[in-house]
């Protein structure tokens, strides 16, 4: 088995992140609580899912996270494998949910049990050594976390041989001897059932003899009976024969009877039905008179097509409805247009008053515009004595610094004594040369500066005086925009004003002219005696055509009647002719029943008989009857029996053969169980125990201690011959034997189970906590040695960089850890 990658989204610390895992050997490097061993965990659970005993998933799943999910991509016996295991969180705990795993480009979707079997079965692991609890194979033979190892060593003598029996495989042979124990006493319980059962046998025996005689006698008595049975029978067979010929003329007899009052009630019929026909005549006679009566009082007459008239009418009512539809529609347009004109008369009255205010707006822009014609003039003005202005503050400017500078200069004159550039004394009538032309240009520098300030002051008094008026100028200028908006709108509102008005004349048009229309309601009138004149022709028309119809009826219940007279009148004349045939065939019935009058005393007689033989039948059915049940009741007793003799003979043969098998459980096979189980286990302990010294000197070259196994698999230190307790050893000295431990353990495993297909890969968990720097050197030698195709060393110590084939550094930052260089 030999790893590719990993990729781990939302476990523990990681969010997202994926690792590849070269051949060789391989350092997962980092800081303490980086998430080294959190890709150990990964891979685990990847593999065999979460489980109580090493992690759980709520342990797995990131804080925070709902879900999360390892997929990890390896190879084993040449076949590419992608499996995806992922976490569920619940209200109250982290379930396992479904999965994929990928064998050669075959996805199948399995449940994370599902998955556990496909695992174990490509990884070669025996099912018997895996529990639902722990995966003790995987745990030593490719990864054992570094707490484990210290733990099956420091835990009790039993309990280590226990487990390593199970990591072995040899506690199968203790399972064997107690569940033999268990079986051979269920089959002494057997025994103790079996020899209840088997009891009796002998009185069994002797009960089934003496019930198969009485059983005997019973079917002789059946066969003697038969032969009288059968005889019986067919005597009365040939009486049945006979009866069967006299009951066929007596049926005969029975017929004729029958057909008799059969036509005897059809004469009847025939009387009833031709006086039933005669009173119908009388009344069919009548009802032609009558209704011929009723055919003579119709006159005819001539009226114009209804059709049409009730054409002339619709088309007179739908005028007179769109008549009256067009007055309510001009009532309602009058109603609207009266709304209208009020609305446009306020709106005139309201415009008009505002119209009356634009005379006063026009002349008031016309004041404001001529006052505005001068603005321009004192704002060129304005521009001009602002620039003067800034002449005379410049030359004002211009001055005060030449006068700082004759009095600076007059200042240092007086107190200089030597020329600084040329270094001669300075004497008294220079610098009083000096200082008067400096005095004098002062004195002219202020004259010119009190000048130049009175003309300041009076420019700017100007400026100041000009800039009040343009301001007032500007203000009316606004002032006069929004008369001019205020004039447009007026303007405005005058057009809307001359609209309106027009609108309100065209409204009031209307309205006289609809009031006119309104008046003329004479066609209306018109239209509405006509509609009602026509409706009455149209009643007098339906009434006409009423009486015809019933005369036309009359016609046809005169011709129905007819018919029917003619028809009764046939009926007669057939009913007659059938009662002529009918006392024809009455005579002959009378002559065939004479002949047939005797067949009665001979059936009577005929039956007697009959039933003697009957009588006789089923006495001799019911003592064959009693016979056959007694002797199938005994045959059920026999029956019975002779499987009880049969169950108990088989019970006891079953009593021998497990007393037999019970004497072979016990005093051979228990014995070559526990025999087979101390030879495979000293097998073992041999092969541990010189595996594990062998480790151990690699990595502690000092020939003064050495180490061995005890019987219960617990390391022995010697130092200089004597034992030393292994709580005295140094940190370094107890992690080469911890380390020794698991590295021997997984040679032994790996030797014993040859199914096992993860021999190519190792992972390392902190072996080196504790070591020194030239025992972190020999680790070297331990890699050397192991010469596995992948191994995956977890460590923080820097020096073991220096011997393996790949470095992969893990970091932890805001508690997520990335890999930074691979």
């Amino acid at each position: 088995m030999i790893l590719h990658s990993i990729r781990m989204r939302n476990i523990r610390s990681y969010t997202d992140e994926k690792l590849v895992f070269p051949e060789g050997s391989i350092l997962l490097a980092g800081d303490i609580g980086s998430g080294k061993s959190s890709i150990l965990h990964s891979i685990e659970f990847a593999l065999f899912g979460a489980r109580r005993d090493s992690i759980s998933g709520d342990a797995l799943l990131r804080k925070g996270k709902d879900d999360g999910e390892v997929e990890l991509n390896f190879q084993v016996e040449g076949k590419d494998v992608v499996i995806l295991r992922k976490l569920k969180r619940r209200r109250d705990s982290v379930a396992q949910e479904a999965g994929f795993i990928i064998i050669d480009n075959k996805k199948l979707e399995c449940t994370p049990t599902e998955l556990k079997a496909r695992i174990l079965n490509l990884l070669g692991y025996p099912k018997e050594m895996l529990t639902k609890s722990k995966s003790l194979v995987y745990r030593y033979t490719v990864y054992t976390p570094q707490e484990e190892m210290k733990h099956i060593l420091l835990e009790g003598h039993e309990q280590r041989v226990d487990t390593l029996r199970k990591v072995f495989g040899i506690d199968r042979y203790k399972r064997v001897a107690e569940n033999s124990g268990f079986y051979a006493r269920s089959l002494k319980e057997r025994r103790k059932v079996l020899a209840g059962v088997a009891q009796g046998l002998d009185e069994k025996i002797t009960e089934l003899k003496s019930r198969q005689v009485v059983l005997d006698a019973a079917k002789q008595r059946v066969q003697d009976l038969t032969p009288k049975l059968e005889y019986v029978r067919s005597v009365k067979k040939e009486k049945l024969s006979e009866l069967d010929v006299i009951e066929t003329e007596r049926s005969q007899l029975e017929d004729s009877k029958k057909k008799s009052g059969i036509l005897e009630a059809r004469l009847m019929e025939i009387v009833k039905q031709r006086s039933r026909n005669n009173s119908e005549m009388e009344e069919i006679n009548a009802g032609i008179k009558h209704l011929n009566d009723k055919l003579e009082s119709v006159d005819e007459k001539e009226y114009p097509l209804s059709d049409a008239i009730e054409k002339n009418i619709v088309s007179k009512e739908n005028e007179l409805a769109d008549l009256n539809a067009k007055m309510s529609a001009l009532a309602e347009r009058a109603k609207q247009i009266d709304s209208r004109i009020a609305q446009m008369n306020k709106d005139i009255e309201i415009k008009s008053s505002r119209v009356s205010a634009a005379e006063d707006k026009r002349k008031a822009v016309g004041l404001i515009m001529a006052e505005l014609s001068i603005k321009d003039n004192v704002s060129s003005e304005l521009e001009s004595i602002g620039k003067n202005l800034a002449e005379i503050s410049t030359s004002i400017t211009k001055n005060s610094t030449s006068l700082n500078s004759s009095n600076n200069l007059k200042a240092e004159i007086s107190g200089l004594d030597e020329c600084p550039t040329c270094r001669q004394k300075v004497d008294a009538v220079h610098k009083s040369s000096i200082i008067d032309t400096e005095d004098r240009k002062i004195a002219k520098l202020v004259s010119e500066i009190g000048s130049l300030e009175k003309d300041k002051a009076s420019t700017q008094s100007k400026v100041n005086d000009l800039s009040e008026k343009l301001k007032q100028l500007v203000i009316k200028e606004n002032g006069l925009a929004v008369l001019k908006v205020e004039l447009n709108n007026i303007y405005s509102v005058e057009k809307e004003l001359k609209e309106t008005r027009r609108l309100c004349e065209e409204y009031t048009t209307e309205r006289k002219r609809i009031s006119n229309d309104s008046a003329d309601n004479t066609h209306s009138e018109k239209l509405s005696i006509d509609i009602r004149k026509g409706k009455d022709l149209l009643k007098e028309i339906r009434r006409y055509e009423i009486l015809l119809s019933e005369k036309k009826h009359n016609l046809e219940l005169v011709a129905e009647k007819q018919k029917r007279k003619d028809e009764l009148t046939s009926l007669q004349d057939s009913l007659r002719q059938e009662v002529g045939l009918i006392n024809n065939e009455k005579r002959l019935l009378s002559e065939k029943m004479l002949g047939l009058s005797s067949v009665a005393e001979r059936f009577a007689l005929g039956k007697e008989v009959f039933e003697r033989i009957l009588s006789e039948e089923k006495e001799l059915e019911v003592e064959i009857g009693k016979a056959g049940k007694e002797a199938e009741a005994l045959a059920s007793i026999v029956s019975s029996i002779e499987k009880d003799v049969k169950s108990k003979e088989d019970a006891l043969r079953e009593h021998g053969r497990l007393g037999i098998l019970l004497e072979w459980i016990e005093k051979i096979f228990m014995r070559l169980m526990g025999v087979m189980e101390r030879q495979v286990l000293a097998r073992v302990h041999g092969q541990f125990s010189e595996l594990f010294s062998s480790w151990f000197r690699i990595m502690i070259e000092d020939e003064v201690i050495s180490v061995r196994l005890d019987d219960s698999f617990y390391p022995v230190v010697s130092q200089n011959g004597h034992e030393t307790n292994l709580e005295s050893l140094s940190g370094g000295e107890k992690t080469s034997i911890a380390l020794a431990y698991r590295l021997a353990l997984n040679r032994v495993i790996n030797d014993m189970i040859s199914s096992i297909r993860t021999r190519s890969l190792l992972i390392l968990d902190e072996p080196t906590d504790g070591f020194s720097s030239d025992q972190l050197d020999r680790v070297r030698n331990v890699l050397d040695e192991l010469n596995t195709r992948q191994t995956i060393i977890v460590s923080h110590e820097s020096k073991i960089e220096s011997f393996v084939d790949h470095i992969i550094h893990i970091n932890k930052d805001e508690h997520i850890s990335r890999v930074i260089r691979n």
